[in-house]
């Protein structure tokens, strides 16, 4: 049941990391100035890691608090 818990939060941050991400990207981009493929791609990696890394950290306070309890 643990391991069921920290797979949910894990999940439930990677998604909202993501979304958040997203959202504040799309509320930068300037249609008048181009944007290089490139830098789509690096910010795609970005986004995915940080949001990986937003899932880890709530997958592990999630447990912290299954253990203090």
């Amino acid at each position: 049941m643990l391991i069921i818990g920290c797979l949910k939060w894990a999940a439930v941050g990677f998604v909202v990391a993501f979304c958040l991400m997203m959202l504040y990207e799309a509320s930068h981009i300037h249609d008048d100035i181009p944007k290089p493929e490139f830098k789509k791609r690096q910010s795609m990696r970005a986004r995915t890691v940080l949001s990986t890394f937003a899932g880890l950290l709530s997958a592990l306070v999630w447990l912290l608090v299954q253990k203090l309890d």
